[in-house]
């Protein structure tokens, strides 16, 4: 882990009913570092995030956001903290308003904290062209773009707040295979430039070998392996683990390939 932590879970439990969905996890997220939560279709991961979004209840344990207890925040305590920790959702085109145009999306939570009317606009056109739309309309509607080009949106409104951590639930696995790769090299970049730390949750160990600084694998709800992302999918011990590695779903191979 590099940095001091912006994140930090401490044997965090939840349960729905009687079935336990995470079991006594813990696991960090330095300042502008990138870990990847990697498993299978409920394995987890995405409870995981809701957990520290506090959109789940969690029966154990202790979730720190920038070094203070969030588990039972409430009022401007947690107002504040959700500053510093903002989604990205798989479906982009779900989590954007049809009726909104691209300016209005990004002015929405900037407002909402307080921001002049001219602020907001001013960084949402500086947000739109650090995402890589800079040419495109912002009075344009989501339903004009592209899948990808959504996604960027998307990104640009969970930076709009400047938050030290973006949760990115499966960022790219409703893209075709160039743009994920385009989009993880977007990722990557905007940590570089803003300092901003993600936690990836995805399926494909091979994609968070290349972006990831860290990858901690999770299964039936427990981490059964982490280390540092390339050693890990190098050299994988778990035989969960080596059977993620067995299914090689990376873009940046398959634009390899077809170069």
């Amino acid at each position: 882990m590099t940095g001091l932590p912006v994140l930090g879970l401490e044997r965090v439990s939840v349960r729905f009913g009687r079935a336990i969905a995470l079991k006594s996890v813990s696991l960090e997220v330095g300042a502008g570092e990138v870990v990847a939560l990697v498993g299978e279709s409920g394995s987890g991961k995405s409870t995981l995030l809701r957990a520290v979004l506090g959109l789940v209840p969690v029966a154990a344990g202790r979730i720190e956001i920038a070094g203070t207890e969030s588990t039972r925040a409430r009022g401007a305590l947690r107002r504040r903290l959700w500053r510093e920790v903002q989604p990205v959702f798989q479906n982009a085109g779900g989590s954007l308003s049809p009726r909104l145009s691209l300016l209005e999306t990004l002015v929405e939570p900037m407002r909402a904290h307080g921001m002049t009317p001219a602020a907001a606009a001013g960084r949402a056109r500086e947000l739109l062209s650090l995402v890589g739309l800079g040419h495109v309309d912002p009075g344009a509607r989501p339903g004009s773009l592209s899948g990808g080009q959504r996604q960027r949106v998307a990104i640009a409104r969970a930076l709009a707040l400047s938050p030290r951590l973006i949760l990115a639930d499966e960022p790219m696995s409703a893209l075709d295979v160039s743009v994920k790769a385009q989009v993880a090299e977007l990722l990557l970049a905007i940590r570089d430039r803003t300092g901003t730390a993600f936690l990836i949750v995805s399926h494909d160990l091979a994609l968070m070998a290349h972006m990831a600084d860290r990858i901690a694998v999770l299964d039936e709800g427990q981490i059964v392996e982490s280390g540092p992302a390339m050693a890990l999918a190098r050299a994988p011990v778990h035989p969960k683990t080596r059977e993620l590695c067995a299914a090689r779903l990376d873009p940046f191979d398959a634009l390899e390939a077809s170069a």
